[in-house]
């Protein structure tokens, strides 16, 4: 038993799964990293601009849409979703305040 507490005390920490873009298209999201989203918004950007855009997400998915089929492009830091969920705890906070009154 302590052998394998030993071993755990020497993996490295883990840690969250770290900055990423998201693409939409549809109902359908794909987590991509900072350099294939970049590929992707120069794609849409391109003059003129290209039918389908191709990317791996990272899940290893090999993915291949029509640039007109792209919702969004967006950024999800550890920053923003760690403020996203203060922010979302604040709102609980202030919601559960005001049933708490309206109850009395």
């Amino acid at each position: 038993m302590k052998d394998l507490e030993k071993e755990r005390e020497k993996e490295p920490p883990r840690s969250g799964v770290g900055d990423y873009f998201v693409v939409a298209a549809g109902t359908l999201t794909w987590p991509v990293s900072t350099a294939m989203a970049r590929a992707i918004d120069a794609s849409l950007d391109a003059e003129p601009m290209p039918k389908w855009v191709k990317f791996v997400d990272l899940t290893g998915a090999r993915v291949r849409l029509r640039v007109r089929d792209i919702a969004y492009l967006a950024q999800c830091t550890v920053e923003q979703r760690t403020a996203e969920r203060h922010f979302n705890r604040a709102i609980q906070g202030e919601y559960k305040a005001d049933r708490s009154w309206s109850d009395e």
